[in-house]
């Protein structure tokens, strides 16, 4: 029971099944001395407040840290009532969303730089499972902000450089949808289970389609199966080495940013020939700016990450029946990361020696990746990469839940999917729709000529140059964080090309440090147009 009274300093208290959220002497001061500790002198870039009440946490930090953006959690719809604020950057149970999905769009990987989480205690005791999953949606949010900017930094410009040469030389791009609307899909991932589950799936094979995920494809080659779409999102040349030793010839589903070089497996031999790419978005601008002027039409997907969760929201949204995800375990078996063969297994086994043998060389890796045991007698291990992937899909919508099944579930829980054994898997094939026609997709016949591809590159370039130049040409010796704050395009440019540098320069705008904000931002706009002037010159050779 929700219960305002008026405290003795005139302002609005309020009381939750008599117990007090706020004093009833002072509310104003009690937000306002809780605030000053809280922060302790520190200039945040951006709040979080954790059960906030009648706004009184919220008013005590816009006076006394004004410049840091807010976002305000309730744990409960009448409290946020009783405050009468917004729901702009506020968030209570009957929003209408989950929690984690109103911080993912609330919250940016620039963001995160000088964040403060507030959580006011009289809530967190009021209200205590509540302030359970609040908390573990906003660490999980934050780990994935955290990795989402690590691998900005790391493959930033691989991912523009690689959507450009995509753009250039795939052929032939492809058109239509990735399996009839009411066909059953099976995504294979490379956890260890998958080498238990391949079996099964050749013996059903035919009442479903078959996707695959790069480096599970030798493991599918392996036992006899033949994918009906690979989909590949990540940047690296690893990617297509699974598929050439895989020799794939079904389509491949991607976005620009993914590998660059499935067009050299057309040239390599005739039997290791895939029948083109059926392209995704993911919204980036450059891919989104590429696919816009050429024409092309591409379904959205955000980028969650891992593929496998690109390749399951591609599932969800082209067929209305089951989808099941086999070797998703989210952990390792003991020293065993992924399912066998590999096409990197090699690389392992050529570090073994005598005095290192394989085993040892195994136990390194899987302390380099901070593995830890899942429970003390069991064999699972995970890794905070994994548990971060695995805490995105315990958070897929409700109304997916009743499709989506995980075939041999591992020890890392997944709520939202049903478990399958051997029994209730074939019983679900049996179910399914029967039909031998495989995917199909027609050539885009309205993709335009390379010719036409260097020229829209080359004209997106130049546009980039000249956003980068005036904001070199702004007002200060040198320019300082303003440039960015009057063009949104050079903040995102800046982002994907120098990510460290414009993440130092916030800090130093953020501490007052107006100086080193301003060298620390032409450095920045220095690496950008010095990236640009090499991927201009890299064009015209292409030409």
């Amino acid at each position: 029971m929700i219960q305002t009274f008026t405290a003795r300093s005139g302002a609005r208290s309020l009381k939750v099944d008599g117990a007090a959220l706020h004093s009833p002497y002072d509310p104003v001061r009690e937000a306002e001395r809780f605030v000053e500790t809280a922060l302790a002198g520190e200039i945040p870039s951006t709040v979080i407040v954790l059960g906030e009440g009648l706004g009184y946490i919220t008013e005590a930090l816009s006076r006394i840290s004004p410049a840091a953006k807010l976002v305000r959690v309730h744990y409960s719809s009448e409290i946020h009532n009783a405050a009468g604020q917004g729901a702009t950057g506020s968030w209570h149970p009957n929003a209408g969303r989950e929690l984690a999905d109103f911080l993912r769009a609330n919250l940016s990987e620039l963001e995160v730089e000088g964040m403060k989480i507030l959580e006011w205690p009289p809530s967190a005791r009021i209200f205590p499972e509540i302030s359970r999953r609040a908390n573990e949606s906003l660490r999980q949010v934050v780990q994935e902000l955290n990795g989402s900017f690590v691998t900005t930094a790391a493959v930033g410009r691989l991912w523009i450089r690689n959507s450009i040469a995509n753009f250039l030389f795939i052929h032939p791009f492809l058109s239509g949808r990735p399996c009839r609307e009411d066909r059953l899909v099976v995504i294979a991932a490379s956890g260890p289970s998958l080498e238990r589950a391949a079996p099964l799936l050749a013996r059903n094979r035919g009442a479903f389609d078959l996707w695959t995920l790069p480096s599970s494809a030798l493991v599918l080659r392996d036992a006899g199966l033949e994918p009906d779409l690979v989909v590949m999102t990540d940047p690296g040349y690893y990617s297509i080495t699974h598929l050439q030793f895989a020799g794939v010839r079904c389509p491949i589903a991607m976005p620009l940013s993914a590998a660059r070089g499935c067009w050299e497996l057309r040239r390599a031999a005739a039997p290791l020939l895939p029948s083109g790419v059926f392209p995704l978005s993911q919204g980036v601008f450059f891919e989104q700016e590429l696919l816009d002027c050429a024409g092309i039409r591409a379904p959205l997907i955000a980028p969650h990450g891992t593929v496998a969760a690109t390749a399951l929201e591609l599932a969800l949204a082209s067929t209305h029946a089951p989808v099941i995800l086999a070797g998703l375990d989210f952990c390792m078996q003991d020293l065993i990361s992924h399912a066998r063969p590999n096409a990197f297994d090699r690389t392992v086994l050529r570090e073994a020696s005598r005095t290192a043998p394989h085993t040892s060389v195994s136990f390194r890796r899987a302390e380099g990746q901070h593995a830890e045991r899942l429970s003390a007698t069991g064999a699972a291990r995970a890794s905070p990469a994994l548990r971060t992937y695995a805490g995105w899909f315990a958070g897929l919508p409700v109304e997916s839940a009743p499709r989506l099944f995980r075939l041999f579930p591992s020890e890392v829980p997944i709520p939202g999917m049903h478990p399958l054994d051997v029994g209730s898997f074939e019983a679900l094939c049996r179910s399914a729709l029967a039909g031998n026609d495989r995917t199909r997709f027609p050539p885009d016949c309205s993709v335009p000529s390379v010719e036409r591809r260097v020229d829209i590159v080359r004209r997106m370039i130049e546009g980039w140059a000249r956003v980068v130049e005036e904001g070199r040409a702004a007002p200060g010796s040198p320019p300082g964080l303003a440039a960015f704050a009057r063009s949104p395009v050079l903040v995102s440019l800046a982002y994907f090309i120098e990510p460290r540098r414009l993440l130092d320069a916030k800090r130093k705008g953020r501490l007052g440090d107006e100086e080193g904000a301003r060298v620390a931002a032409a450095g920045v706009l220095e690496g950008c147009a010095d990236f640009l002037h090499s991927l201009a010159g890299k064009v015209r050779g292409a030409a």
